[in-house]
């Protein structure tokens, strides 16, 4: 037997300034066809990170809710009308789970004092008996925080976002994060013209610093962060009624923060890529200017990295973090017994019987559609269901 969908799951709409109102005012539509459900945005509903980062949280909201005042109203109308509100945060959104934050949205939607309940915050994830909802970043190394319950020392996508993207309004690369620096900067000057010498200066600036950050400066940090992680466990449990022995098999399940080694930050910035670059220029440079010998040996050493580095792969990390995502999956059904387990983050759709990922809403790539999933119960267990809201015409140019 199976029931009328009462559960609508999306992800990664990125709502910030910059955003096409096409975006909101399709969310909006959505929401409107669900009267009474409950809707639940995995993760990375807004976009702090990149658009607002410094503003006050009550102002952020205002901001972004002015620039989409569809989703506002959407919203609001939802709650007001006996319809649930989930907001999971996400890597691009942590604050999300925030008082300060929750207060800002009820302000900003303004429901009644009734449906402010239906309106639902987490931190990290929900869990309805056998289905569990989640961002997933936690999954993924480049995102991943040093504790899940922390909003502490950021991770490598998250300095990228607030110390490249967000100063340079580089904002097609939130969609682009596998891609090797080299796409980065050719794609620089076809994106951004006259603008791309800065916006490749602001990476190379943003990739020094996270080098700087990483291996044990950043481990010490993360270690300091461990005992307001106790706390806000202890919080999370109380607040969402999620047993203590869960929140204990879920913490060791996430990934290693890549920016916790200092070797494998060089390696996912692509530096020995860099330094290969510069050592063949040096080299070219120098036996042009006569030094043929050392010139000779500095391009080399240089070709030779490089050689040893293409080795590995082109682009070493496409389709990496599907894959990761897929693993944490699998890991958190084995270890916790859910029966379907649902993220967002990867921008990539997935659909199996256990595992299924909202994709962008946002960013739908190749998809007939603004994708979501339906959660359906067969026989009380959860099952995911692939839809796609339609664009028209014009809101696909937008």
């Amino acid at each position: 037997m199976v029931q009328s969908p009462s559960t609508v799951v999306l992800g990664d709409v990125h709502l910030t300034r910059s955003v096409p109102r096409a975006v909101s005012e399709d969310l909006a539509r959505l929401v409107d066809a669900y009267p009474g459900a409950r809707i639940v945005c995995a993760g990375d509903l807004f976009d702090l990170s990149a658009d607002l980062p410094r503003l006050p949280l009550p102002r952020a909201v205002e901001a972004v809710f002015e620039a989409h005042p569809a989703a506002k109203a959407a919203f609001g109308r939802h709650l007001a009308r006996g319809g649930e509100l989930w907001l999971v945060s996400g890597n691009h959104d942590a604050a999300l789970a925030l008082a300060d934050f929750r207060d800002a949205l009820v302000t900003a939607l303004d429901p009644p004092a009734e449906a402010r309940a239906r309106l639902r915050t987490t931190p990290w994830f929900f869990r309805e008996g056998d289905l569990h909802i989640e961002h997933g970043h936690l999954y993924d190394p480049d995102n991943a925080p040093a504790h899940p319950l922390v909003a502490g020392e950021a991770s490598l996508g998250v300095h990228f976002v607030e110390q490249f993207i967000a100063p340079t309004g580089a904002y097609r690369y939130l969609n682009m994060n596998d891609e090797t620096p080299l796409r980065l900067f050719l794609s620089a000057f076809s994106f951004y013209g006259p603008r791309a010498p800065y916006v490749i200066y602001r990476y190379f600036h943003a990739a020094i610093h996270a080098m700087l950050r990483s291996g044990r400066t950043y481990q010490r940090r993360a270690e300091g962060e461990a005992p307001l992680g106790a706390e806000e466990a202890a919080r999370f449990i109380a607040e969402l009624g999620i047993p203590p022995e869960l929140v204990g098999t879920m913490l060791p399940l996430g990934a290693r923060p890549t920016m916790s080694s200092l070797s494998r930050t060089f390696s996912r910035l692509y530096f020995d890529r860099v330094l290969s670059t510069l050592a063949m220029s040096a080299g070219l440079s120098a036996a042009a200017l006569g030094q043929k010998r050392a010139g000779g040996a500095a391009f080399s050493i240089g070709a030779l990295a490089m050689t040893l580095s293409w080795a590995r792969g082109h682009n070493r990390y496409a389709g990496s973090v599907a894959e990761q995502l897929a693993d944490g999956a699998t890991r958190i059904a084995d270890a916790t017994g859910a029966r379907l387990v649902v993220f967002g983050h990867t921008h990539r759709e997935a659909l199996t019987e256990r595992y299924a990922n909202t994709a962008s809403f946002a960013f739908p790539r190749n998809a007939p559609g603004r994708p979501y999933l339906e959660i359906e119960q067969t026989y009380g267990m959860p099952r995911a269901v692939r839809r796609y809201l339609p664009m028209e015409l014009k809101e696909a140019r937008a």
